[in-house]
């Protein structure tokens, strides 16, 4: 079994898992995720849901599939944050006119001062996370992470 994976590590640029884009990338999202729910909270919504809040601020009228595309999230886990996000009342849904089985998703009133009090906490913290890193190495790593996306949406479809 050792010979099997000495053979993989072989072939592969990295030396150890703990070495892989994936560990590196998830531990650090982990970790960013947890830093951010930390400062929201105090306003009793959870990373997850103030992500497709947020987008539901951006395009009032939103549909749910436009939602869960710009927010990252699969269909059942919109639907699910989505019933979470209108029992606390930031989100109404309303039948979407051109098609009776789909919604459409608006952001209550309460969701104006709720983004006004927590998109300067989301821009401060990455700050926070970027801070010794120049624009240029910003810029590279944008570059990298549209390319191992690139490569992902590649490998999904072959």
């Amino acid at each position: 079994m050792t010979i099997i994976l000495k053979e993989c590590f072989a072939l592969s640029r990295f030396t150890s898992t703990h070495q892989s884009i994936g560990f590196r990338f998830g531990n650090m999202s982990r970790k960013m995720s947890a830093l951010f729910a930390g400062r929201l909270k105090p306003f009793g919504i959870t990373p997850e849901q103030w992500t497709v809040l947020y987008q539901v601020y951006l395009q009032e009228g939103i549909n749910q599939k436009e939602l869960a595309m710009r927010s990252g999230k699969d269909q059942p886990s919109i639907t699910r944050i989505l019933d979470v996000l209108d029992k606390k009342g930031f989100i109404q849904r309303k039948p979407d006119p051109g098609d009776r089985r789909a919604y459409l998703i608006y952001a209550t009133p309460v969701v104006q001062e709720l983004m006004n009090e927590t998109v300067p906490l989301e821009l401060s913290l990455n700050d926070e996370l970027t801070a010794g890193i120049s624009d240029e190495q910003l810029e590279t790593l944008g570059q990298i992470m549209k390319q191992i996306n690139a490569n992902i949406d590649r490998i999904f479809v072959d």
